[in-house]
């Protein structure tokens, strides 16, 4: 049991990095373009990975460090951590100036988007550590996600979509693929994502087109949460799921990260296709998939407490 938990958060984090990566060369295209970029395979193309596996590296080393979420530690870890060209958003590029110029982590993101702070999905996309981490206590997942979330999203609805994504690891973590609506359901707060996950179930068997139209495949957090889920649901294989995530097209490279989040979470890091592991090996050799391994590793040892 032990060893099928530490696959677990180790396939989490691997998998994360993983649907990104794969998602990574056609972020921004249409589901016609994604077809023809992956005409002859789904491999990893470039075996890079974007800002979302490089904040969720980030927030795996904090909680490691400091045993726990702290929230002045974990903004130095993004900041320590950045490198412009894996693509970060204009809001995250705008707070990270903010924090650099000792502006508080508190304080920071409630400056941008007209003090409206950002509900994009930036927060969700690398949030996987906190559903690790917290996974046996719903309450302070939630309440810590909220807080990890507003170091870059101040806004609600890109607070309520990282704590969504973070709970939707925690169940998967724990098996409980049967239910998660439910679960969810019961935690949700806000009306869009309520709306958005109701309707999944009936969406099962929905075509692309209309999948989309209902929950979206958009850098909102309300328009790529939900549908991560779906993409992990809908399937029974980790591939399946992130290459249908990434099929989807537009913002690829998060969908495919969230999805390969939970995916991973529920099935392991052995259901990650090993010719995709090989590619992020080969192409990330700093802080690639083997430091992204011990990172999960280092957080299943902490928080069973194991010597």
């Amino acid at each position: 049991m032990k060893e099928i938990l530490r696959s677990k958060f180790r396939g989490a984090l691997i998998g994360s990095a993983v649907g990104d990566a794969l998602g990574a060369p056609v972020e921004g295209c249409t589901m016609e373009e994604v077809s023809l970029a992956y005409e002859n395979g789904w491999e990893l193309k470039s075996g890079h990975y974007t800002d979302d596996t490089e904040m969720m590296i980030g927030v795996a080393e904090s909680l490691i460090e400091r045993r726990g979420f702290d929230g002045a530690d974990m903004a130095r870890k993004f900041i320590q951590n950045y490198h412009a060209w894996r693509h970060y958003g204009p809001g995250t590029r705008a707070v990270f100036e903010l924090l650099a110029a000792g502006v508080s982590w508190e304080e920071a993101s409630k400056r941008v988007f007209n003090g409206k702070g950002s509900y994009g999905n930036g927060a969700a996309m690398r949030i996987a550590p906190i559903g690790l981490f917290y996974h046996d206590d719903v309450d302070t997942l939630w309440d810590i996600a909220y807080k990890a979330s507003h170091i870059t999203h101040s806004h609600v609805l890109g607070k309520e979509g990282a704590a969504i994504q973070a709970y939707s690891v925690a169940l998967a973590l724990r098996g409980q693929r049967e239910g998660m609506l439910t679960y969810l359901g019961a935690r949700i707060k806000e009306g869009i994502y309520r709306d958005k996950i109701s309707k999944i179930e009936q969406l099962m068997d929905a075509d692309r087109e209309l999948l989309i139209e209902e929950l979206g495949n958009g850098e909102a957090a309300f328009n790529s949460v939900p549908t991560a889920i779906y993409s992990f649901l809908r399937f029974h294989t980790f591939s399946d799921s992130v290459i249908y995530a990434v099929s989807l097209g537009g913002d690829t490279d998060t969908i495919g990260a969230m999805t390969g989040a939970i995916s991973g979470a529920y099935y392991g890091e052995e259901a990650i296709p090993p010719e995709w592991l090989s590619a992020l090996a080969q192409n990330e050799s700093r802080k690639g998939l083997r430091y992204i391994g011990w990172l999960g590793d280092e957080l299943y040892r902490i928080k069973f407490n194991i010597c």
